[in-house]
């Protein structure tokens, strides 16, 4: 009879350490997943302010605003050239010869 009160006794033991154990591991988890969902939350308001401000940087004004801070300026109508397009079966063939191409190059000085 001292035996089987003696191994009940263990058992009781090992089950309140048992659930000690799991309590413990299931705090440690529930902290993980709040430092996660926080993290979470700090990311998506960074991808909210990072759209933002995509979407700001990509009007024509503020690329414009962009390039004169760099220095930049308006490209002058008559230094443009077009090409004319090349159908597709003709743009593997090279050109004949450098004869054949015709190029502008604006003066150097450039009057405004």
């Amino acid at each position: 009879m001292r035996l089987a009160v003696g191994v009940l006794a263990a058992l009781l033991v090992a089950a309140a350490l048992s659930l000690i154990t799991a309590q413990h591991r299931s705090r440690g988890l529930f902290v993980d997943l709040e430092r996660a969902q926080q993290q979470a939350r700090l990311l998506e308001a960074e991808g909210d302010r990072l759209r933002i401000e995509l979407g700001r940087a990509a009007q024509p004004a503020s690329v414009e605003a962009a390039a004169r801070q760099l220095g930049l300026k308006p490209v002058d109508g008559k230094a443009v050239v077009f090409l004319p397009a090349v159908p597709a079966a003709s743009a593997a063939a090279p050109a004949r010869d450098a004869a054949s191409v015709k190029t502008t190059v604006p003066a150097a000085g450039g009057s405004k």
